[in-house]
């Protein structure tokens, strides 16, 4: 899975937080009352943004406490959300595996692709209307991480990908490993696939 990655919007959150409650909270207590979670609270300690203590009480367990640094060390702010790409949806993984596998039919010799209506049916079993499962389907044909997945089982099958390498999780990560691979399926360098 991949690592979720602490956005600038975030960080702004944690540290007004902070600034409303004496600049200092445990990371429990941000968790139950303002849903920031403990690894958003970790990462903006690893950029310097805030520090973690633990308090050790004489009896119970010990608490961690988030605060502020006062003078920040930090390096540079994360990006803002827009600019992080999301990672792959599972099930368009799914359907393009579907869309570019063989299917056998009873004996060896019938093998064919099945139509992308079939592959969504397949992937998404509430689509039972074939003209809406059709339409949907057309419509994921397009979005360019089902793209950046078809080129990479279709690279797999080819053998251009080393055995056993799991496919990236963003798009981006597909035609960037791609052209390391040297397959022509990454396209020009400008980032744009092979149809």
């Amino acid at each position: 899975m991949r690592p979720l990655t602490l956005c600038r919007e975030r960080l702004e959150r944690i540290q007004s937080i902070l600034s409303r409650n004496a600049g200092a909270l445990s990371v429990r207590e941000f968790a139950r009352s303002f849903s920031v979670w403990e690894w958003e609270i970790e990462q903006a300690a690893a950029l310097g943004f805030i520090k973690i203590e633990i308090r050790k009480p004489r009896t119970g367990r010990p608490s961690r406490i988030a605060k502020i640094v006062s003078e920040s060390q930090a390096a540079k702010l994360p990006l803002w959300r827009w600019f992080i790409e999301k990672p792959i949806n599972y099930r368009h993984q799914l359907f393009a595996m579907h869309t570019t596998c063989a299917i056998k039919y009873g004996s060896r010799k019938l093998v064919s692709i099945p139509a992308i209506t079939d592959a969504y049916q397949s992937v998404f079993n509430r689509a039972k209307k074939r003209r809406a499962a059709t339409a949907s389907a057309s419509r994921l044909m397009r979005r360019s991480d089902v793209k950046a997945a078809r080129a990479w089982f279709y690279a797999r099958f080819e053998h251009a990908t080393p055995r056993g390498e799991p496919m990236p999780d963003t798009a981006s990560g597909i035609w960037q490993r791609l052209r390391e691979l040297g397959s022509w399926r990454a396209g020009p360098r400008n980032g744009t696939a092979c149809k």
